[in-house]
């Protein structure tokens, strides 16, 4: 992040009178900023110069609120998203290795994460599960679905201090180990396989085994091959991390979104279970740091407290959004009808 810990004491007050500001929720969660001049709610130009000579000070914000909402703003369209996050530095090897498909829009922009839209995405911090990950998540709306669809946000500062202790001791001595397996490519018979699988040369955008060894290597995982030519990349980390501005140790182990139990899987749970049975490398899983099971009584409470801490506000055409990645988790409601919405991964 660009701020510093000097820059970390701003308040709202410090934006410009040609904006007005208030927090959404009752925990300041997050800090929506709207234009008081006509040309920021007109002129997409005018608002990306202000964005370049602001955005330090609304980076600088983002440890007090999380997160900040610019809402009214003249951001018709991708171009201009785009126009507004040039300013930021980006992953260089894309969204290679990431966890769900993801396509790159234009520039910097990228579709957000392609998961069905009857299904809810867990509150998660981005990319917590590479050693490299984004400092911030810019969201930005050019459509609105028709219901739901809100990307939910959620303060993982708060959720720190509700997560039983004996889980959080246990990442605190274990550590968590990231597990995540793709198949060989080619035809495979079981639907199944093929809709929870996908093939390692499409996750790492490669073609040969030499290639995706050096893309593991290069976003900072182990390559292990399995006897069906499947590959698992494995990373472990300590579960923490040191805030980059206030240099705070905050949970950032996505137990909650990768842990394989009833709670997360509902009614797929028996069906993916059959599909992947335990002592094979499943699609997507997270270990204590040393390869032992987490408990799913461990892991089950997270849910409520995640559901009891979630903030949904319904999008608007236009909308930008720029969160903290450490301490704001992000996911997805349900949604009826189209919607678009776009991201930007800040390193």
């Amino acid at each position: 992040m660009r701020a510093n810990l000097k820059t970390a004491n701003l308040k709202s007050g410090d934006l410009p009178g040609d904006v007005t500001h208030h927090p959404y929720d009752a925990y300041g969660l997050p800090l929506m900023v709207e234009p008081a001049s006509p040309a920021l709610a007109k002129d997409p130009l005018a608002v990306q110069s202000w964005f370049a000579e602001h955005h330090r000070t609304l980076e600088a914000l983002l440890p007090t609120y999380g997160g900040v909402v610019l809402r009214g703003f003249a951001i018709p369209d991708t171009m201009a998203f785009n126009a507004m996050i040039q300013c930021y530095d980006t992953d260089p090897n894309g969204y290679a290795g990431g966890l769900t498909p993801r396509k790159n829009i234009a520039g910097k922009v990228f579709e957000a994460s392609r998961v069905p839209a009857d299904q809810k995405i867990i509150l998660h911090q981005e990319m917590g599960y590479l050693p490299s990950f984004p400092k911030m998540v810019a969201f930005y709306c050019l459509k609105p679905s028709e219901t739901g669809g809100c990307t939910t946000i959620g303060d993982m500062r708060r959720f720190q201090k509700q997560i039983p202790a004996n889980l959080l001791d246990a990442v605190h001595e274990r550590g968590v180990l990231y597990r995540r397996n793709y198949r060989a490519p080619g035809p495979v018979s079981d639907p199944l396989v093929a809709l929870f699988r996908r093939e390692w040369t499409d996750v790492l955008q490669v073609e040969t085994v030499e290639q995706a060894e050096e893309a593991c290597r290069a976003v900072g995982c182990e390559a292990v091959w399995e006897d069906d030519g499947s590959l698992s990349m494995r990373y472990r980390s300590s579960g923490f991390v040191n805030h980059s501005v206030t240099g705070e140790e905050v949970w950032f182990a996505q137990v909650q979104g990768m842990h394989f139990n009833q709670a997360r899987l509902a009614q797929n749970y028996d069906t993916l279970n059959k599909a992947f049975p335990g002592g094979r490398p499943r699609p997507i899983e997270i270990l204590f740091g040393d390869g032992g099971d987490i408990p799913e009584d461990m892991v089950t409470p997270l849910y409520d407290i995640l559901d009891r801490l979630a903030v949904n506000l319904p999008y608007e055409h236009g909308d930008f959004m720029l969160l903290d990645n450490i301490y704001t988790a992000h996911g997805r409601q349900p949604f009826t009808g189209s919607r678009d919405v776009q991201v930007g991964l800040v390193f």
